[in-house]
């Protein structure tokens, strides 16, 4: 994704359902899936330095 900005998406799911309840339903599948299988990490820059926030199989773990 590259360097974001506070309160820029880093992640988008699109669905498409007849109702709302399970389009809802299937984001929070992605998400809860996303989360599971894929490794995830930030790093967070401040004034004085950076630290990496790891996920479980970040790279830098």
């Amino acid at each position: 994704v590259g360097r974001l900005e506070v309160g820029e998406p880093s992640v988008v799911v699109a669905v498409a359902a007849t109702h709302r309840r399970e389009a809802l339903a299937a984001c929070a599948h992605a998400i809860d899936r996303l989360k599971q299988d894929v490794p995830i990490w930030k790093k967070e820059h401040y004034a004085d330095g950076a630290v990496w926030i790891e996920g479980p199989g970040a790279p830098h773990s």
